[in-house]
């Protein structure tokens, strides 16, 4: 019974470990594609922020929206004529 436990956490371990290199390995993989791509320090600088920055873009839905769920089959198609 305890064999089995520690096999399976050596497992999961393992699994994580395999994991863990390949997203390291990713990272690394990228980081040398923007040193080919780049054409002097700052350039590679910017690349790497680049890598990094996440827009998020919230989209602003007008006032009279209504979402389409709550609308019956007549609603829907009035909806559609305007």
């Amino acid at each position: 019974m305890i064999t089995e436990f520690v096999l399976i956490g050596v497992i999961l371990i393992l699994c994580g470990l395999i994991g863990w290199k390949e997203r390291e390995g990713r990272i690394e993989r990228n980081k040398l594609i923007n040193a080919i791509l780049a054409k002097n320090a700052t350039e590679m600088a910017n690349l790497d922020l680049a890598d990094k920055t996440q827009i998020k873009a919230e989209v602003p839905k007008p006032s009279d929206f209504v979402s389409p769920d709550n609308l019956s089959q007549k609603d829907w198609e009035e909806a559609i004529k305007q």
